[in-house]
């Protein structure tokens, strides 16, 4: 509060004093009688709008949180620049991919047309990883586990394209699967052992070929698996679909 001062002042033949303060003053003479009203001045309540302090507090600071965000958005594009160094961009061609999946797949695809066209291979693909369908006949006789040279051809093929992304490093998951046709052979006792042994081959093979053995796995399935039903409502079998049962899948994955 401000100090008061005080002032003489004259009044008829005598003097008194006044204080000056922070209110305004009215006066009125009266048969010599001085009356005096004094009104206080208007003042601003600052607490009455600090809601407006604390309101471009947080827009600053939200501000400064997306600034800060925007930046760290930007930096960590350059991982994902340096990942991309491994795919041989651009691919040959007018075909432009910037992922490993779409790339394998689009090779994959050039290498093994004829597989493809003749209903023997089907790709499916993943976020991380690329399933590679074949149809058993691809790699193996009815009934055995020995690998065709057709088969070594397919593998061949697949470690060509895979060598050009070794970036990524991927990895190979081989899966056997039978129909329900029973089988019992001194060598393969039921279809959980004829299936384990394709895997099994498959892997061998590629391990001859110097693929990093702790990048492989070998799963059989027998027959608990099946694309299509074995047989019809009648108990029939249903070669076409025994055919597509007996199958090897190899997974591609990173």
């Amino acid at each position: 509060m401000k100090r008061p001062c005080w002032k003489s002042r004259p009044f008829g033949n005598r003097i008194f004093d006044t204080q000056e303060d922070d209110y305004a003053n009215t006066r009125l003479e009266v048969g010599g009688l001085r009356l005096e009203k004094r009104k206080r001045k208007p003042t601003i309540n600052w607490q009455k709008n600090n809601w407006q302090i604390t309101y471009l507090d947080t827009f600053t600071l939200l501000l400064a949180f997306f600034i800060i965000l925007s930046g760290l958005s930007q930096v960590e594009l350059l991982p994902l620049e340096v990942s991309g160094s491994g795919l041989r961009s651009p691919v040959e061609g007018t075909v432009e991919i910037d992922h490993p999946i779409g790339e394998l797949m689009y090779d994959l695809e050039q290498l093994l047309q004829e597989e493809i066209g003749r209903g023997e291979l089907l790709l499916e693909p993943h976020d991380r990883e690329l399933r590679l369908h074949f149809r058993g006949s691809s790699f193996y006789r009815v009934a055995e586990a020995d690998l065709l040279p057709g088969g070594k051809a397919i593998i061949n093929r697949i470690l060509e394209t895979t060598s050009k992304l070794q970036f990524y490093n991927f990895k190979i998951d081989v899966e056997g699967h039978a129909d329900s046709t029973p089988i019992n052979t001194p060598i393969y006792p039921s279809n959980w052992e004829l299936s384990m042994a394709r895997a099994a081959n498959i892997v061998k093979y590629f391990i001859e070929t110097g693929f990093e053995p702790s990048k492989l796995k070998g799963s059989g399935y027998g027959d608990t698996f099946p694309v299509a039903p074995n047989t019809d409502v009648f108990g029939n079998p249903i070669p076409e679909n025994q055919d597509m049962n007996r199958r090897v899948v190899i997974r591609l994955y990173y």
